[in-house]
């Protein structure tokens, strides 16, 4: 491979992601029209995506948890 390559290699990866990051935005916009909450979708899609829901559902629960402290 050569340097040429490489860069029209990059750049049509580039332009796919770029491409995927407006579809997700419009996703994220047609949520919050819908009232939903978009940072907790997102959270919990990453979540999926990193095989982390484990973690993401002890992390919520530590919040609970932290949160009843505080009222107490």
């Amino acid at each position: 491979m050569n340097a040429k390559q490489a860069i029209e290699k990059m750049v049509k990866i580039l332009t796919e992601i770029d491409s995927l990051n407006e579809e997700l935005k419009e996703i994220k916009d047609e949520a919050k029209a819908s009232e939903l909450n978009v940072a907790v979708l997102s959270a919990v899609a990453k979540a999926i995506v990193g095989n982390k829901v484990d973690e993401l559902k002890t992390k919520s629960n530590d919040v609970l948890d932290a949160i009843e402290v505080a009222r107490s």
